[in-house]
């Protein structure tokens, strides 16, 4: 960045009468000497200070960091020539050895905000040449009359020189008049700039005080620039980015070159450069630095996929048709979208509105660009494309930074100012950072400064499920969590993750999701999208489906083989974009009649034939040597696997028996493709290997039997290679991550060691099937099995209710006989209130594990029952017609049906018309179109967004409209807003920032749109400044609802410190009873210390109401658990209360403590009779469920209890067990009506 007069420093040390300068690197902070700041530390601090607190920078907590300090006085050259005085700051890191400190100012009323501060680049000088440096300080020199006058210098630094003392020395041209001292007394702590580029910090004077030349000495910006605790309080009070490294460019054309003392050469025609066209040179020349784009891969690298060969910056149509897939999250997992409106004046809870509705297709471009996404987890189906989005991310992004010149900005970049780094998960096993990981040219990005404003290195971590051995596992994960820990931390860029993975575990969910990681999930084609896919595929790619002939001929092929597909009941499995490859391909397999086997391991069992049958083709390139060496070693995997195969087959039964034994060691084991393959093939184990001899392997053929070559060849890596190359089955064989064509095929091929390793206990293949990451290979597996285990297998696990919806999985893939089809059905179709007590769900995921049988003809019956019965819940009703839908045209049927049934509420309506649009495109998109045009309506902008997914330029149409017509609600106009930004940023913010500012909207509406704008607003920028300012406005104002005010104050916490004094204000008192608890509960989310002693203050207050000390203790046990449960034990005996909120304070502590909750309990049922004994049963049958189901009964069945306190406890019953309920009531006489279907 330029000097400015704003970041010029004055710096004055009062206890020591020292005056120096220096550099604001924030609005906060100074950077100067040491020298001229010594004596302003605690005594007997050491260096460099403490780190920054964890509470955000606030005038609180720059008065508890000043308290009992020496102080500085500092001033910026601008103020002080408005005539400003000095202002408070004290010393919080300082390096003595280097002479540097820095200073934070506590002088404030209010912290500015770094907003509009360009960041300040540092740089060392590499080179030996001199280089022309500048700085501005405030000398003794200058003194005159009393005035301390500022002073610019030019000089050269010449870097040979003052290398034994580590300091830069400057040479420059001496002063005016001679001074009593040194005249550059005053200049120390100046920062010293090589262009934009901070190089060093001025430190003393070396020169005498005569001549004709000045020397002054400075320390190189090297030497403590990426200091941790330097770094950790700038991007505390500045924010990240503000300070960076930055390489020195090179000088501009026309601009004199550094030099001592050659004069610059005179201007003549030739050599001459207008500014003009200097201007123009500069604005064509690249954005990126020549080092960032060496880190990119290479463009014109090949890349191999079974075959499928395509050039690294073109990935194919597959890939690009991957990116138009569905990414959706679920709303209890995003936790960091704008606030949905409350739903009433004493709303003041946590709701939150999703911006990424589940089901609501998402682009990638659109996720990587939420900034309320801090780093991203993709998640999937085997086969979905979670590496092939990956791959298309950092293809798309790397080939636009190729061409990227300084006329461009980076926000024209297809996913923001993000530099992509892609790095296999399992190159991270055994390192222990991220930069030991990454190929050495690629190590920059890294470690580089943002080469231009707000740069972020996007770091995609591919295939973390492939990390197949725990201890890997874990380390692999402690790794990610620190990089994602520290993502803002360091020298460097700031860094997102974006990793990919099959499921995420619990235990895995809850650490990454505490580092700020979203989860989204790929999922597979729709009908229209496979549709597209296969006209693409067969007429080679999209560019030449602009022919008409030619996308109708295509356009009748897709057609027939949709239908196909869904005739054999296989449309769900080809919707994997993987499977939709191999299927395409086999049915247009050019050698024969179109047929396709309906059974996903029939499709791999093909796809492998065929890969290893063009084995000999893949080796005509290959050298003759080569060839021969190639040959020698199939010789002996024919020895060992194929002794008595015919010898038409031999060569395929050797490879098969040698891939099964390689994909084992590389999924179970864990091992490196290379090291396992050059162990099976040579015979010489690896003694770190843990797959090596002595390891228990259920495999019949083993490495150390194979015959060990006589000598070591140095050309044994390159046959090796050569080998798992011409198999098509093992891609990028040279690279640094050889690996299987996909993960499954490593399963298909592993599939009898893994039928061996489950061996014959249903248990161990339920749990297989159950989990995601290994389904799978358990399917694989369990079809190498004979077909009496088989039956006996599904059998027992279709038996047990616990295990049922596992066998459902094999059932879904065809592995069943009709008699354990209907018992699978039937068990999973039971009515809950069938189930035995205490007893868990038989389906725990409703909409996956129906919609996978839907091909069925038995489940498609059951599910057309359900869509039909009036009885059904209505969403039931609407998502069984969904999933018949795509395979039975009843359902396309109901789901029209449902979506003009004016009994049903609209937003299932609209939701019915989305799922018809799919099946009928044409009969949904009308539907929906009609919900959209309904502006009375308060779900007409959700239709309207609906429907731009289906019709684009009619939905967006629809959106403008909306939100521009003063008649329609107003929440209905701010989503209309949200889903019109979607597809136009800046008509979608414009809208909002309006909305927000019109004080004749309702309030909630106005901080639901204030709150979009500012989440989706980078930090810093123009759009969060002014959202920020808005939402202060909205909890500020009087006129406002209390309740409303409060949820103004939370949200704007979030993104601005101004937020938390105002929710302090409001839980302090200044707001009446319940919207003080309100802002009590929110207020630890902020300010954690001030939040628990008012909640505190509000659960002992004996004038409060009790919900609200309830509330209050309850969430102070949260945060503080020695003091909220003492405090809960003592409400729930309240003597003043009611038996309703003592046993409220008693279920409570239960939570936090079971056993004084449950004595607690105990003594309320004992102290209580009639209707309040039920009363405390109740709650104690909460906690523990046997001994309060007890009590019920016994008073249920008491006949000294009067009939009132026996129904009601009998429909107490119902609470926990339905069935005893009605059971009781009818002992009773009570007349009942058994309740319907729910959806579990």
């Amino acid at each position: 960045m330029a000097l400015s007069a704003q970041r010029v420093a004055e710096v004055f040390n009062p206890s020591a009468g020292v005056v120096g300068s220096g550099w604001f690197v924030a609005p906060q902070l100074v950077l100067t000497v040491w020298h001229a700041a010594e004596g302003t530390t605690h005594d007997g601090e050491p260096p460099p200070g403490k780190p920054p607190p964890r509470r955000p920078l606030s005038p609180a907590t720059l008065d508890e960091l000043s308290r009992d300090r020496p102080r500085c006085r500092v001033r910026a050259l601008a103020d002080a020539r408005k005539g400003h005085a000095f202002r408070d700051a004290v010393t919080v890191w300082w390096r003595p050895e280097s002479d540097v400190a820095l200073l934070l100012v506590t002088d404030v009323r209010q912290p500015a905000s770094p907003a509009g501060w360009a960041p300040t680049y540092w740089a060392d000088l590499t080179s030996a040449d001199p280089v022309d440096v500048t700085a501005v300080g405030f000398p003794d020199h200058d003194v005159v009359s009393g005035m301390r006058e500022s002073r610019q210098f030019s000089g050269v630094v010449h870097p040979l020189s003052g290398v034994r003392s580590g300091q830069w020395v400057i040479t420059t041209g001496a002063l005016a008049r001679p001074t009593p001292g040194s005249g550059w007394a005053g200049m120390s702590g100046a920062a010293l700039f090589a262009g934009d580029r901070l190089v060093g910090i001025v430190t003393a004077d070396a020169g005498g005080r005569s001549g004709p030349v000045a020397e002054l000495r400075a320390v190189p910006a090297a030497a403590f620039a990426d200091d941790p605790g330097l770094t950790a309080w700038i991007r505390w009070a500045g924010g990240a980015g503000v300070w960076a490294h930055g390489r020195i460019e090179e000088p501009e054309p026309g601009r004199r070159p550094a030099s001592s003392d050659t004069p610059p050469p005179r201007r003549t025609a030739t050599g001459w450069t207008s500014p003009v066209r200097a201007w123009r040179q500069r604005r064509h020349r690249p954005l990126l630095p020549p080092e960032l784009l060496d880190a990119a891969p290479e463009a014109d690298a090949v890349r191999d996929r079974g075959g499928l060969t395509y050039r690294a910056t073109e990935p194919g149509e597959l890939a690009r048709v991957y990116t138009q897939q569905y990414l959706d999250t679920t709303t209890d997992r995003d936790t960091q979208g704008p606030a949905a409106p409350p739903s009433g004046p004493a709303s003041g809870s946590e709701g939150h509105h999703s911006l990424r509705v589940t089901g609501q297709p998402m682009s990638v471009g659109r996720l990587l660009a939420d900034p309320t996404v801090r780093h991203i987890a993709v998640t999937g189906q085997p086969g979905v494309g979670k590496s092939s989005l990956l791959e298309h991310v950092e293809v798309t992004a790397w080939r636009w930074w190729r061409g990227a010149t300084r006329g461009q900005g980076p926000g024209e970049a297809p996913f923001g100012p993000l530099l992509p780094l892609r790095i296999a998960a399992r190159e991270l096993v055994g390192k222990d950072s991220l930069a030991a990981a990454v190929r050495p040219r690629a190590r920059v990005l890294l470690e580089a400064g943002p080469p231009v404003p707000g740069a972020r290195v996007l770091v995609l971590v591919d295939a973390l499920d492939e990390v197949t051995r725990p201890e890997d596992w874990r380390q692999v994960v402690e790794l990610l969590l620190a990089t994602a820990r520290e993502s803002t931390g360091g020298p460097g860029m700031e860094r997102r993750l974006m990793l990919s993975t099959r499921a995420l575990h619990d235990s895995t969910w809850r650490s990454l999701t505490g580092v700020g990681v979203t989860e989204f999930r790929l999922q597979p084609f729709s009908d229209e999208q496979l549709h597209r896919f296969v006209m693409a595929h067969q007429t080679g790619g999209a560019d030449r489906l602009a022919d008409p002939v030619i996308r109708e001929r295509a356009a009748v092929r897709a057609a027939e083989f949709l239908a196909y597909v869904r005739a054999g009941n296989v449309l769900d499995l080809v919707r994997l974009p993987l499977l939709a490859q191999l299927a395409v391909g086999q049915y247009f397999d050019p050698g024969g009649q179109p047929h396709l086997r309906g059974r996903r391991v029939d499709l791999y069992a093909r796809a492998v034939a065929e890969f290893l049958g063009r084995f000999p083709q893949r080796q005509d390139p290959y050298e003759p040597w080569l060839r021969d060496r190639v040959e020698e070693l199939l010789g002996r995997l024919r020895e060992r696997y194929a002794r008595d195969a015919p010898a038409h087959a031999a060569v395929t039964t050797a490879l098969r028996g040698f891939l099964g034994d390689l994909a084992d060691a590389y999924l179970h084991h864990g091992t490196p493709l290379p090291r396992a393959a050059a162990r099976l093939l040579t015979g010489r184990p690896d003694d770190d290997d843990p797959a090596a001899p002595g390891t228990a392997e259920p495999a019949t053929h083993r490495a150390h039997d194979l015959p060990t070559p006589a000598t070591d060849d140095p050309a044994e890596h390159r046959t090796v290679a050569a080998l798992l190359d011409a198999t098509g089955l093992v891609v990028d064989v040279h690279g640094p991550d050889p690996r299987f064509l996909h993960r499954t095929f490593a399963e298909y091929l592993a599939a009898e060691h893994y039928r061996a390793r489950l061996g014959t206990d249903p248990d161990a293949w339920g749990d297989a099937l159950a989990d995601a990451d290994t389904r799978v290979a358990a399917l694989f597996a369990f079809d190498r099995r004979p077909a009496e285990l088989q039956r006996e297998l599904v059998r027992v696990l279709a038996a047990d209710p616990r295990r049922v919806e596992q066998a459902a999985w094999l059932l879904a893939e065809g592995m069943c006989d009709d008699e354990t089809r209907d018992r699978i059905l039937e068990t999973l179709w039971r009515h809950p209130d069938e189930r035995e007590p205490d007893t868990a769900p038989v389906v725990h995921d409703w909409q996956q594990t129906h919609t996978a049988l839907a091909h069925l003809p038995g489940q498609q019956r059951r599910l057309h029952d359900m869509a039909t019965d009036p009885d059904s819940v209505p969403v039931d009703r609407v998502n069984a017609a969904a999933a018949l839908a795509g395979h039975d045209p009843r359902g396309t049927g109901l789901l029209r049906g449902f979506a003009e049934d004016t009994s049903f509420p609209l937003h299932l309506r609209i939701g019915a018309a989305a799922h018809l649009a799919h099946a009928d495109r044409d009969a949904g998109t009308a539907l929906l179109t009609r919900f959209a045009d309904d502006t009375t309506s308060r779900y007409c902008a959700q239709a309207a967004a609906r429907l731009a997914e289906h019709d684009t330029p009619g939905g967006i149409t629809r959106l403008r409209a909306l939100v521009a017509n003063p008649h329609c609600p107003d929440l209905a106009r701010v989503e209309a807003a949200l889903g019109l930004r979607a597809h136009d940023r800046a008509a979608g913010t414009d809208w909002l920032r309006r909305f927000a500012a019109d004080g004749r909207f309702f309030a909630d509406c106005r901080v639901f749109a204030a709150d979009a704008l500012a989440a989706f607003a980078e930090p810093g920028d123009q759009e969060r400044a002014e959202a920020t300012l808005l939402l202060e406005r909205i909890a500020r104002d009087e006129r406002v609802d209390a309740g409303y005010r409060v949820e103004a104050a939370h949200r704007l916490a979030r993104y601005d410190p101004a937020g938390v004094p105002l929710l302090r204000d409001f839980a302090g008192g200044a707001l009446p009873g319940r919207y003080s608890c309100d802002a009590a509960v929110l207020l630890p989310q902020h300010d954690r210390e001030e939040g628990v002693r008012i909640l505190g203050v509000i659960a002992r207050a004996t004038g409060q109401e009790p919900q609200h000390r309830l509330r209050a203790a309850a969430e102070l046990a949260h945060y503080a658990p020695a003091e909220g449960e003492p405090l809960l034990a003592g409400l729930a005996r309240e003597p003043g209360w009611d038996a309703g909120p003592r046993l409220r304070a008693a279920v409570l502590l239960a939570r936090r403590d079971r056993e004084a909750g449950l004595r607690l309990l105990r003594e309320h049922v004992a102290e209580s009779d009639g209707e309040s004994r039920v009363s405390a049963a109740r709650a104690l049958a909460g906690v523990d469920r046997e001994e309060g189901l007890r009590l019920l009964r016994e008073l249920a069945e008491s006949p000294e209890a009067g009939r009132s306190v026996r129904v009601h406890a009998a429909g107490a019953i119902g609470d926990f067990d339905p069935k005893l309920k009605e059971a009781t009531l009818r002992k009773l006489g009570v007349d009942i009506r058994p309740g319907g279907w729910f959806s579990v």
